[in-house]
């Protein structure tokens, strides 16, 4: 149960740390030039969006997995893959940090050479992971939440939680992938562990991928352009549905997709805020 606990506490201050970058990236998106490009699309209220986004995931998986099939033997290709993708996305909430005290500029600055400097610390600092990973999630998160209404995202979950069972369940090629990150301890999944309860038994541990945090930061963050009441009904729900899809991990002690029941949860509270009126 301490390891549940500590993921599910991990899961809610990436989801409030996101909330709040996504706050001042949506305050500052019409006066900062940096910002501004961080939006992915014009035209983010589309629902075909929904499909554009399902399609570039497909393919980011493919050439995941071929790079890894290739290329596994060399480490330093995915050390430099986490890299960037540290350095980019936390210089967006170190950004939003620095907001609080600078101008734009100065924050913008800031903000990236604050990514670039912690991401290349993580490097050389095994134990910075869980942090990078819920910084990277969070800002991650926000651009994709700035950028594509509630429709489209709803709809793309609902397909993302479709593929992620299938990766799972049926092609089986995420339980792959998710064996490479933990394997080289890639700050692509956040990690509890405890020692083993007995002498020559593994230790415990548990692992929940950052894209399972990605998804409800870029709902909250889309919900919080419609209603900002919406996005704490997102919020409850993710942080619900992720407890209970890990206890019942816990109990049958095997791989499961998170997105499915994440998703739902996610979903079910929305419509209720709608049933009651709250926006």
């Amino acid at each position: 149960m301490k390891l549940i606990a500590i993921i599910i506490g991990l899961f809610i201050v990436a989801q409030l740390l996101g909330m709040y970058t996504g706050l001042v990236i949506l305050s500052d998106m019409h006066e900062n030039d940096y910002v501004k490009e961080m939006v992915m699309t014009n035209n983010g209220d589309e629902p075909i969006n929904a499909v554009f986004l399902i399609v570039y995931i497909l393919f980011g998986a493919v050439m995941m997995m071929l790079l890894i099939r290739v290329f596994k033997k060399y480490s330093i290709l995915f050390r430099l893959m986490e890299f960037m993708m540290i350095a980019t996305a936390s210089s967006i909430v170190f950004y939003s940090v620095l907001r609080l005290g600078l101008g734009y500029d100065e924050s913008t600055i800031g903000g990236i050479v604050l990514g670039l400097l912690f991401s290349g610390i993580r490097t050389f600092v095994p134990n910075l992971k869980n942090t990078a990973a819920v910084l990277a999630t969070a800002g991650v998160g926000v651009i994709v939440g700035i950028s594509f209404g509630l429709v489209p995202l709803v709809i793309f979950l609902i397909l993302l939680s479709i593929y992620d069972y299938i990766s799972v369940f049926k092609t089986k090629h995420m339980v792959e992938l998710a064996n490479f990150v933990v394997k080289k301890d890639l700050a692509f999944t956040i990690t509890a562990k405890l020692p083993a309860e007995k002498k020559g038994e593994p230790e415990n541990r548990m692992d929940l991928g950052t894209g399972d945090m990605i998804a409800p930061i870029m709902l909250e963050i889309s919900a919080l352009s419609f209603n900002p009441i919406a996005s704490v009904f997102v919020f409850v729900g993710a942080v619900v549905s992720m407890t209970l899809f890990l206890l019942l991990v816990w109990k049958k002690k095997m791989v499961l997709p998170a997105l499915p029941p994440i998703v739902l949860g996610m979903i079910i509270a929305l419509m209720i805020g709608f049933v009651v009126g709250a926006y």
